[in-house]
C-alpha cells in the first residue's frame, strides 16, 4: 500500500480519483488546494503526490516548488485539463521530483494504472530516469 496525496479543488474529480486509488489498496490524503497539500507533506509520510495546477490559495506549481525544497524525494505527478506546451514545461520546471504530467480527461482506471506504474518505475529505475522519459514524451506530445 502506498500513501498518495491528491490535491484537487474540484470535489467530484477528487472524490472519484481518490475512491479509485483506495479501491486499489492505496491510502489517499486529499487536499483542496496547494497550501493544504504542502501541510500534508509536512505531516504525513507520502510516497507520491498528484497535483492539479489551478487551485485556490496556492497553485499546484507553487506547491510543487515548496515541496521540491522540503521533500525532494517524493515524486510529483501533475494532473490538469491544460496540456499546452508552456504548462507542461512549467510543471517540469518546478523541480526534479516532477516525474509526469497527465492531461484530463483521464479515466480512474488510467490514473490508477499510471500511478502504480510510476511508483514501480521510481523504485526500480529511480525518479530521475522516470522524469527524463516522461518529460521527453510530454514535451513531444504537447508540441
Amino acid at each position: 500500500m502506498s500513501n498518495i496525496l491528491y490535491a484537487e479543488d474540484d470535489r467530484d474529480c477528487r472524490e472519484l480519483f481518490a475512491f479509485a486509488l483506495r479501491q486499489n489498496d492505496h491510502k489517499v490524503h486529499e487536499a483542496i488546494n496547494g497550501a493544504q497539500a504542502v501541510q500534508i507533506v509536512r505531516e504525513e509520510p507520502i510516497d507520491l503526490i498528484i497535483l492539479d495546477i489551478r487551485m485556490p490559495m496556492m497553485t499546484g506549481y507553487d506547491a510543487a516548488r515548496i515541496i521540491a525544497k522540503e521533500a525532494p524525494d517524493i515524486p510529483v505527478v501533475f494532473l490538469s485539463a491544460k496540456g499546452m506546451r508552456r504548462e507542461v514545461s512549467l510543471a517540469f520546471e518546478c523541480g526534479p521530483m516532477t516525474v509526469d504530467y497527465l492531461i484530463k480527461p483521464i479515466s480512474p482506471e488510467q490514473l490508477v494504472s499510471r500511478v502504480e506504474s510510476i511508483l514501480e518505475a521510481c523504485r526500480v529505475r529511480g525518479m530521475a530516469a522516470v522524469r527524463e522519459e516522461n518529460m521527453a514524451r510530454e514535451l513531444v506530445v504537447a508540441w
